[in-house]
């Protein structure tokens, strides 16, 4: 699955940001709801790759 970034600019001093919209399916399998949505996002510098699991502490 191949996305495109969403941008905002930066505003009155806070950050610029950027988002990515996931499929829903892909957010349910991951274990995901509206109650338990914390998840942990890793960065690895090596291969470039952005990682993102459910959280185990909520």
């Amino acid at each position: 699955m191949e996305k495109r970034l969403s941008y905002r600019k930066a505003r009155k001093g806070v950050a610029e940001q950027y988002n990515v919209s996931i499929n829903q399916d892909i957010i349910r399998s991951l274990g995901i709801s509206p109650d338990s949505r914390r998840v942990e996002m890793f960065y690895d510098r090596v291969n470039k790759r952005l990682i993102i699991r459910k959280s185990e502490k909520e």
